[in-house]
């Protein structure tokens, strides 16, 4: 499958502050989604997620449009909103949570979120055995143009969410 350019959709940027390091995610969406709109559907993706997760601060929401490689800051009526409690220590830092899914175009896409705090028994925490995964994946099912694939095609979501360590701040916490 050929590689499509970055901005082939219309992206919503997320950044946010977890333990004490600054963070961003990414979301792809059909372009007619209003940053009230795309507020709402973060805020009901978080919401669940909030006692799995360290305190999740929201900085800032930044919109670039398809075809552009320009992002800028937009009122999404999120910015401040904090999920989860407490802060983690140096062991935290590195660990996130990763949704994964696909489009029917074939093209996989994922949203990771650091500052899970929960345990790593197997990697990986399933719809069947917590509520807040399931209650978010429904979020990331039933958002219909949001949380969509690089190809433009809203996204089918596993019912799970691995639980990763970003080598890169495993590095940065070693040294």
């Amino acid at each position: 499958m050929a590689p499509l350019p970055h901005n082939n959709t219309a992206i919503y940027y997320v950044d946010y502050s977890v333990d004490g390091q600054e963070h961003t995610f990414e979301v792809r969406f059909n372009g007619a989604v209003s940053p009230s709109a795309f507020g709402s559907h973060i805020n009901g993706f978080l919401g669940p997620l909030a006692a799995l997760l360290d305190e999740v601060t929201i900085n800032v929401v930044r919109f670039q449009a398809e075809g552009s490689d320009v992002s800028n800051p937009v009122v999404a009526g999120i910015e401040g909103n904090t999920y989860g409690t407490g802060t983690g220590g140096p062991d935290n830092v590195p660990r996130f949570l990763n949704f994964v899914g696909r489009s029917s175009g074939g093209r996989r896409v994922r949203l990771a979120v650091f500052g899970y705090k929960g345990a790593n028994s197997v990697w990986r925490l399933t719809s069947t055995e917590s509520t807040d995964i399931s209650d978010a994946v429904d979020v990331l099912n039933g958002t219909s143009g949001t949380f969509i694939a690089i190809d433009g095609i809203d996204a089918i979501w596993y019912p799970y969410a691995n639980i990763g360590y970003n080598a890169y701040w495993q590095r940065k916490e070693r040294a």
